[in-house]
């Protein structure tokens, strides 16, 4: 019975590793995989680590490891490195209080202890450590392990070496303390070198996006141009057919109704970035057989960044289009819609889908062959939307793939509004 509430008391130091492993981790949806951590932690936390015990530890690790490999959806090499550094960073706490500070001889001071210790290493994860969703390549990940064995084998030296007999002498109770407390700074320095490489990762992929969004933008502007210089010299050509032969006149005529700025849409909405972009896009459909439903309520200028707007539209079409060339002609179709209204830009791409797929806000992989030179079209959509805090779902059901994304406005365009 008191066992049990010395386990009660406890309670706050396991939901604080709990939380710790939300931060870190991508957890499956599912009430299962949340019980599992939750055992996890109250079994990592609670569990009693002696000098020279071969029971606890490597049980207990082992439960640990498969736990997160169950339980979390990340890399491999990912799950491996961090369950490793945050389990050996919780060992060594509690090597330092069932074996440094056994003196106490208190179950309730060491069970703070042991409170204190997961909320100080909880609030080191929340503002210094990495966010679940940091990632480095398994290279990266492989080396961070490597480089984690060093510490990680100080602890189980320490624990596992020894007999009980060794523990006796007063200096190695000193040798142990001054190993943990070198191996738990080596573990937090580990931590913060994982922080650090994740934001330069991503200012580097911010900058290859940026710069991406930018050929992009400027693409599509010099073909919309192109389009709409094709028009303004309509006058020119006019004049030259009247100094032509009847001959002429046919095969000139002819030539021009073939060019497709001529022929091609250029005001499908109020923004020039939108019309742009659908202009060519509907081109290429007219090319691949594809039918195009387009559908927008948009009235003026979008208060977005133009490159972003360009990528958003021009990404999601090429997906769309890439879906419907394993389709028959007859059933090639893509219906886009978008609304701008009250602060809020919705867009929704539906085009025929070959398999199923659950809501969420995890765009699928590239299906082209080369898969590592492609997806960066999808991660920059990913990106685009993370920056102005907005929301981007995928779906397929009963053979129609849908993806639908909304953007709220810059708090700068909302104030503007206001005046």
């Amino acid at each position: 019975m008191i066992h049990m509430l010395f386990l009660f008391f406890e309670l706050p130091a396991f939901l604080f590793h709990y939380l710790i492993i939300r931060r870190l981790f991508h957890i499956k949806k599912s009430i299962a995989a949340h019980l599992i951590l939750l055992f996890i932690s109250s079994l990592i936390v609670a569990m009693i680590i002696f000098i020279g015990d071969w029971d606890n530890l490597p049980a207990t690790l082992l439960l640990y490891l498969a736990g997160i490999q169950y339980a979390c959806t990340d890399s491999r090499a990912k799950k491996l490195t961090l369950a490793l550094m945050l389990s050996s960073i919780v060992f060594a706490g509690n090597i330092f209080v069932d074996n440094i500070l056994e003196s106490y001889d208190s179950f309730w001071i060491m069970a703070w202890i042991r409170i204190l210790f997961s909320a100080l290493l909880y609030l080191l994860v929340r503002f210094g450590g990495p966010e679940k969703d940091t990632e480095l390549g398994d290279s990266l990940w492989y080396l961070l392990l490597f480089l984690t064995l060093a510490p990680i084998g100080t602890i189980l030296s320490i624990v596992l070496i020894p007999t009980i007999e060794v523990w006796g002498p007063p200096w190695f109770s000193h040798l142990c303390t001054a190993l943990i407390i070198i191996a738990l700074f080596s573990f937090i320095g580990l931590l913060w070198a994982i922080a650090i490489l994740s934001k330069q990762r991503k200012l580097e992929q911010q900058s290859l996006y940026t710069e991406m969004n930018r050929q992009y933008y400027e693409s599509m502007k010099q073909q919309h141009f192109e389009v709409r210089r094709l028009k303004h010299d309509l006058s020119n050509h006019l004049h030259t057919i009247l100094l032509l032969s009847p001959e002429e006149k046919e095969d000139y005529i002819a030539h021009l109704l073939e060019s497709p700025g001529l022929t091609q849409r250029t005001d499908y909405c109020g923004d020039q970035t939108v019309n742009a972009v659908l202009s060519v896009k509907e081109q290429l459909m007219q090319q691949q057989d594809i039918l195009f439903r387009p559908k927008l309520d948009i009235p003026e200028e979008l208060p977005f960044e133009k490159a972003d707007i360009c990528v958003l539209f021009a990404n999601a079409l090429d997906n769309a289009i890439e879906s419907c060339l394993a389709f028959p002609p007859g059933r090639r179709y893509i219906e886009i819609a978008a609304r701008h209204r009250k602060g809020m830009l919705a867009l929704s791409i539906k085009n025929p889908a070959s398999v199923e797929l659950e809501a969420g806000n995890h765009l699928p992989s590239t299906s082209k062959p080369d898969a590592k030179s492609h997806g960066f079209g999808l991660r920059s959509m990913e990106e685009i939307v993370k920056h102005y805090q907005g929301s981007l779902e995928v779906s397929a059901a009963d053979h129609v793939f849908e993806l639908f994304l909304y953007l709220p406005e810059p708090v700068k365009s909302l104030k503007k509004e206001k005046f």
